[in-house]
């Protein structure tokens, strides 16, 4: 007798809608966070499938939202392999294709059960042990900077001391849960920061007042939602005018932000479609200025040197807008606190600089650019405040 197959949401992270199971062909669509149109994310586990020839279909891969200007861009299907694993331990790529608005997934499981995601979870269980490591350091101190609808803490690190002529710099990430890559470039990032036998990390901490606020939306990242928080709000879109009923997340974070002040900020996503690292800068803000521009190109070029991975080569698509979202995080900044502000888009395919033939860009590869980061920090701290 045949072991049926059983698909399971029901675990953290977990998102997919189960719509048919013919033999070993399981069929499912992507769900979408109420209303948004934006529904990339999924997660799921498949169990009964030892020595079945299991695939997996998205039926309405073909329904996803765009972004403007990228229609010289190939889809997010287009060269991409999803995620598997066997123990939730080890991931691995797959072979997958995409046709007739379908994307199919050949997960090849090892044993009888299988998870497979659009990019390794970054479970909050992870995050947890994250923080407890680095307030393990005397250097670093942890605030809850505010409790969510859902009733999740936003775990603030605070590392180094305030200080007369210190930078404020600030690391924040996962406003989008979907985008794990941010969770595993903080991670790293912090390993580096936080190495007593690393002297650039020594230094920075004792240069720089620096926040870390590694995951903004815990509650988009436990229901398993690609953009949206808790009250169906994209936070990368809440900057501009922010509604603390839809968006508290948000307006918790500038809040503090105004108490404390921001010299730098890193806002860390990852991006479905464009095979490579990209930055967005404070280029076309209203308040833009030659110091703003100058202190981008050296960051740029500084994180150029330090990784293969990155080039300022290569741009956002489409070309720079003529003015900045200023609904988006790393605009907004910088232009209320005349700052330096960049975006961190790292992809879920591979990176066509520095290609991996079987991870692509991959968890550790995301770790070792927040390692990088600090030398990009360290090349433009001296002069991240305006002189006078």
């Amino acid at each position: 007798m045949t072991t049926p197959i059983i698909v399971s949401t029901g675990f953290e992270g977990g998102s997919a809608i189960l719509t048919g199971i013919d033999g070993d062909h399981v069929r499912i669509r992507l769900r979408p966070d109420g209303d948004s149109p934006d529904f990339n994310w999924f997660y799921l586990r498949v169990s009964g499938v030892r020595g079945r020839d299991l695939k997996v279909s998205i039926e309405n891969a073909s329904d996803l939202s765009r972004l403007a200007g990228r229609e010289e861009v190939p889809d997010c299907w287009t060269g991409y392999r999803p995620f598997v694993s066997d123990d939730l331990a080890n991931w691995r790529r797959s072979d997958a294709s995409y046709s007739d608005g379908t994307f199919t997934m050949f997960p090849q499981p090892v044993g009888d059960t299988v998870w497979i995601a659009y990019y390794p979870p970054f479970p909050m269980a992870r995050h947890d042990a994250m923080i407890a490591r680095a307030v393990n350091d005397p250097r670093c101190r942890l605030e809850t900077l505010t409790t969510t609808p859902d009733g999740n803490d936003i775990d603030l690190l605070r590392i180094g001391t305030s200080g007369e002529g210190k930078p404020k710099a600030w690391i924040i990430g996962r406003q989008h849960p979907s985008e794990t890559m941010a969770g595993f470039f903080a991670e790293g990032l912090l390993k580096r920061l936080l190495d007593p036998a690393d002297g650039l990390g020594r230094h920075l901490c004792e240069t720089l007042d620096i926040f870390v606020v590694p995951t903004v939306n815990p509650d988009g990242c436990l229901r398993g939602n690609t953009r949206m928080n808790a009250r169906g709000m994209n936070l990368n879109r809440a900057w501009r005018e922010t509604d603390p009923e839809t968006a508290p997340e948000v307006a918790a974070l500038r809040e503090r932000m105004r108490a404390e002040g921001v010299d730098f900020c890193l806002d860390a996503h990852g991006d479905e479609e464009l095979p490579y690292i990209f930055l967005g800068g404070p280029l076309e803000i209203p308040s833009r200025s030659d110091r703003l521009a100058r202190l981008f190109r050296d960051f740029a070029t500084a994180l150029g040197k330090a990784t293969p991975a990155y080039s300022l080569s290569d741009p956002y698509p489409g070309g720079p807008p003529a003015e900045a979202d200023m609904r988006m995080a790393w605009n907004s900044i910088a232009e209320e606190f005349d700052c330096l502000s960049i975006l961190l888009e790292m992809p879920f395919k591979d990176c066509h600089r520095d290609p991996d033939p079987d991870m692509g860009w991959s968890p550790d590869r995301c770790a070792r650019l927040g390692a990088s980061m600090l030398d990009a920090i360290e090349a433009v701290r001296p002069k991240l405040r305006p002189a006078g």
